[in-house]
């Protein structure tokens, strides 16, 4: 199939030259902007799946509304060395993404959707700015297991989308930056609808951040939140729910998720925490009814699983991310399954109250995803 990547790239290249000589036209300002519009073109490679001739690849996009919180007071800001929030559009060609079953390929359409990102500024050289950026958001997949029922990759058309991001940052002239960036990026639905092998893909992109013309005060406002986090030493119990996807159906296997443990906090914006997962399968495995039963990686042959965790939160007020590395103590699994990791997404109701989204991981297949309340004391 034919296909017009050279016109892709002469319109990117068109798009960030508009972008970087418009602000010339604006009046200069010593300080910065707090408010400003990047637009970042970007190619990707795929990482685990490939067919017979050139190596699957995709091309997109991502414009995003960028909010500078370098003058910002909150203590999380200066603690983690936070630079800026941005929430934008990511688009990505995926007519190039395919997977071949029984000699037909079979492509994985387009996927369009929403990405929050935080920028994490690792070090500055001058007027150079490298940064860590990690995003997370919602995207539409248009070929999934549905349209196309021979395919594993794609499950639903709703699906989560994870990056990770290193980049730079040099500013051109006082409206205008020029942006560099390589990223890793996962498309899936964490395990809601199956098969669900997922889109993971590492990215290339080049761009231009322009300011928007509301210059960042010398000073930031005073922080009158009255929600002041837990620091020092605290214990917690998390206790959700969630089901995972039968293979082919609607229908899923539901999941019960308790943790329990303890944290310590550093600051209010990073500490390190370890405690006990419990799972308890509403559905075992059966090994004589394999295939309403099987599980992946989650297979257990009895209803509960126990494991021991550690790792780290990361706060930015109210929100909050978790990683977690664990070894069980106890699982029967169909595959031998010893390890296993969580990620998480928290949001504090109260210093003491939160909700909580985690997704249990078995290498790098989404077993469930536990979506809970949280207690803290």
């Amino acid at each position: 199939m034919k296909t017009n990547y050279g016109g892709y790239l002469r319109f990117s290249a068109t798009a960030i030259l508009w972008l970087a000589l418009y602000p010339v036209h604006l009046r200069a300002q010593k300080t910065s902007s707090i408010h400003a519009i990047s637009i970042k073109p970007t190619v990707g490679a795929d990482m685990a799946h490939a067919v017979k001739g050139p190596r699957n690849y995709l091309y997109g996009f991502h414009v995003g509304y960028d909010r500078d919180l370098s003058g910002n007071n909150r203590p999380w800001v200066d603690l983690l060395n936070v630079k800026g929030l941005s929430f934008g559009f990511l688009w990505h060609n995926m007519a190039h993404m395919r997977e071949m079953i029984g000699g037909q390929s079979y492509a994985h359409g387009m996927a369009i959707g929403m990405l929050s990102e935080v920028d994490f500024q690792l070090v500055q050289i001058g007027s150079l700015k490298f940064l860590f950026t990690p995003g997370v958001g919602l995207t539409y997949i248009t070929e999934t297991i549905d349209t196309q029922p021979e395919t594993t990759t794609v499950g639903s058309h709703l699906n989560l989308a994870l990056t990770a991001e290193l980049g730079l940052e040099l500013p051109i002239n006082d409206r205008t930056s020029f942006l560099a960036a390589a990223s890793i990026l996962h498309y899936s639905n964490g395990g809601l609808k199956i098969p669900n092998g997922g889109i993971n893909t590492v990215n290339g992109s080049i761009g231009i951040k322009a300011s928007l013309g509301h210059a960042q005060p010398a000073t930031s406002p005073i922080d009158h939140s009255d929600f002041q986090p837990i620091t020092d030493g605290s214990a917690e119990l998390v206790v959700g729910a969630g089901r995972r996807g039968k293979y082919r159906t609607d229908d899923g296997f539901w999941r019960t998720g308790i943790y329990g443990g303890y944290n310590y906090f550093l600051n209010q914006g990073f500490g390190f925490k370890a405690g006990l997962d419990l799972v308890y399968y509403h559905q075992v495995f059966d090994l004589e009814n394999f295939d309403a039963t099987f599980q992946y990686y989650g297979s257990s042959y009895d209803r509960i699983r126990l494991g021991a965790s550690a790792g780290a939160e990361v706060r930015l007020g109210r929100f909050a991310v978790n990683g977690m590395l664990g070894k069980y103590l106890h699982y029967r699994s169909f595959h031998g399954i010893q390890w296993y990791w969580t990620s998480a997404l928290r949001y504090y109701l109260t210093p003491n109250v939160g909700l909580q989204s985690t997704l249990y991981m078995h290498r790098m297949q989404a077993d469930y995803l536990n979506w809970a309340l949280v207690f803290r004391i």
